[in-house]
């Protein structure tokens, strides 16, 4: 019998494992015109899928051009200053900008694959009659499991273990992480279908935004104890501008004050706790006691106990699983125009608060906004148009002014009622 040294073993091991994993076909494999590669969708009597999901990314989807924005000057100057020889090449840059592409097609940027998963041993298959379950089996991703889905796109939408934007990488220039799930599927924009309301599931829209923000929650709250547990402290977990402000008399920093906690002590992202919290209160009053104790435990390791990175690690977790038991709830809550338009309501009754947050519990509060009254209202364009103007309005963090912000949501929110 042959014994193999423990750690060449170990490498064997690693290399099988590595080629039994699938490969990526790159987006080329989806452009066929009597596959996805139509100009233009087919009619539902017709087809399940719209059929030029390939030309929707191809042409207006920002995923296809994400690698082009290395070679941007900004991508570049970033790259110097980090010590990135060519941010075209560097996983740190293309794990995300270059996403579901095979290496000979990095061009590709964010392709089909990132989104769906390696293709290799699906995309025949995946072509068949009721398939859907094997091809999962597979290797697709299942993207209409809306939990699933969400936690792909935070993969590179808020972070992983080896898909890193850090406090290093923002200071770079490189734009802070936020999402939403509905606001950026449609962002996108969306080429699937989308589900019509059913028995069970009124508003499709509405528990789109729910789990989305649950699975948000769940995996930020991964995250932070991820870091905390390997590397900290790792000040990108932690809410920007109570650093990064103005500190004359008219700051809005100021003008607000530390209620409940020790003016200079440091606070996780409130962007990732405000909206989660309101949505339980709303649509998971059962639940909202031990959220809000898991929260508590978070804020207070991160506000008192920083130095104590193991301690942050646990309180973490701790919140992550209790997460993952409303993600559970949101997946199969029935969103009716009467609860949505209450959580609109509380949303808007607790706007002066988030909005003293700072701008990105502002922006998750805009996007919250626009994507529950499109639930109920349809993209009518009188809202969207009033919706452009806090989006406009946030494009300014620089300049942002909680009660100005707060003033102007009230304004916007009216429209959607």
């Amino acid at each position: 019998m042959i014994r193999i040294p423990g750690s060449f073993g170990l490498l064997l091991m690693a290399v099988a494992a590595a080629a039994q994993q699938p490969g990526y076909i790159g987006a080329g494999g989806c452009a066929s015109s009597n596959c996805h590669g139509a100009t233009s969708a087919a009619p539902e009597s017709e087809s399940r899928i719209l059929g030029n999901e390939y030309s929707i990314w191809s042409v207006t989807d920002k995923h296809s051009r994400a690698s082009k924005v290395l070679d941007e000057p900004r991508s570049k100057r970033m790259a110097q200053i980090l010590g990135i020889t060519d941010a075209r090449s560097d996983k740190r840059c293309t794990s995300c900008h270059a996403a579901g592409s095979p290496e000979r097609s990095r061009s590709d940027g964010v392709a089909c694959e990132a989104c769906h998963g390696a293709a290799e041993k699906w995309l025949g298959p995946h072509t068949q009659k009721d398939s859907h379950a094997a091809s999962v089996a597979a290797g697709l991703i299942d993207t209409k499991n809306l939990a699933t889905r969400a936690k792909n796109c935070l993969e590179c939408h808020l972070g992983s273990a080896d898909r890193v934007v850090d406090h290093d990488l923002i200071a770079a220039g490189h734009p802070d992480l936020a999402f939403e799930l509905d606001t950026f599927s449609w962002a996108q924009p969306i080429h699937h279908r989308e589900p019509k309301p059913s028995a069970g599931n009124t508003l499709p829209r509405a528990r789109n935004w729910a789990v989305g923000q649950a699975v948000a929650f769940a995996e930020g709250m991964r995250l932070l104890s991820t870091r905390a547990s390997k590397s900290w402290p790792e000040f990108a977990e932690l809410e920007c501008y109570q650093c990064h402000h103005d500190l004359r008399a008219e700051s809005w920093r100021i003008q607000r004050g530390y209620a409940g906690r020790r003016p200079g002590s440091l606070q996780v992202n409130q962007a990732r706790v405000d909206l989660f919290r309101l949505l339980v209160a709303q649509a998971s009053p059962g639940q909202a006691a031990a959220v809000n104790s898991a929260i508590q435990q978070v804020t207070s390791a991160v506000s008192t106990r920083f130095a104590d990175g193991a301690g942050v690690a646990a309180a973490a977790a701790s919140a992550a699983r209790q997460a993952d038991t409303v993600v559970t709830a949101m997946a199969g809550a029935d969103f009716t125009s009467d609860k949505v338009r209450a959580l609109v309501k509380a949303l808007n009754d607790d706007i002066d608060r988030i909005a003293g947050s700072g701008p990105h519990s502002a922006e998750q509060a805009t996007m919250a906004l626009d994507a529950l009254s499109a639930a109920y209202l349809g993209n009518k364009p009188e809202v969207q148009k009033a919706m452009a103007e806090l989006y406009d309005y946030l494009e300014h963090p620089s300049t942002y002014q909680a009660g100005t912000f707060a003033a102007l949501f009230r304004k916007v929110a009216a429209r959607a009622n």
